[in-house]
């Protein structure tokens, strides 16, 4: 509208009013992609980055979707054979975009972490990981991992099952142990009795930021 209006001349209501209508529209092109962005990046541990990139990848797999929207029109109509003939169609839409954005983002996250992938890759003799940084490589597999953390600064040791994790940059990154025992380490050999020992107490937890990890071994 505006490149067709001379500078100081106002819209009518009929225009704004059509304006309003586009709206929706153009939203379906940015949040199926960004919500599988966001969704995917909390599944690897990490928050999503706001710069352009992510708006423009966000616009590309909505159109994806939206251009696959005729493929699976069969199945918006047959949700478990009820009858949903009453509810609008911009609602089936909506709803098609947000259960394939999750969809997506699942899937994916459980691709990259398959061992299976990774097998395939080698087949194809292709060297490379899906990894952005070293530490994502010690830390990137499933919770129940049994980890060997040694400190920077003391001669401490921490053994414990990974659980929660923070790997993305910005913030202070961290991992965090289930059932651990914390013990000192001399001439190579953990002193005992230890410090802590949670062994038999796997509800107990204990966070380690990356800042104080000297290495991480995986057991």
């Amino acid at each position: 509208y505006s490149a067709s209006k001379e500078v100081g001349e106002e819209m009518t209501a009929a225009e704004i009013k059509d304006i309003i209508q586009i709206i929706p529209e153009c939203i379906t092109y940015i949040y199926p992609g960004y919500l599988t962005i966001f969704l995917f990046l909390f599944f690897r541990g990490r928050s999503i980055k706001e710069d352009n990139y992510v708006w423009l990848k966000a616009i590309a797999i909505s159109y994806i979707y939206i251009s696959f929207k005729p493929f699976f029109k069969k199945l918006l109509s047959w949700p478990f054979e009820l009858d949903i003939s009453k509810i609008p169609q911009s609602v089936k839409y909506n709803l098609y975009l947000l259960v394939l954005s999750i969809i997506v983002a699942y899937f994916a996250d459980r691709i990259i972490v398959a061992d299976k992938t990774q097998k395939i890759l080698k087949f194809l003799h292709i060297n490379t990981t899906f990894y952005d940084n070293e530490f994502e490589m010690l830390v990137d597999f499933d919770k129940g991992a049994w980890l060997c953390v040694y400190l920077k600064d003391e001669d401490i040791v921490y053994e414990g099952s990974l659980g929660y994790k923070e790997i993305e940059d910005g913030k202070r990154k961290y991992i965090s142990l289930r059932g651990f025992r914390k013990y000192i380490i001399k001439d190579g050999k953990p002193l005992e009795p230890y410090i802590v020992d949670n062994s038999n107490e796997p509800q107990n937890e204990v966070v380690i930021f990356y800042d104080d990890i000297k290495r991480i071994e995986k057991m």
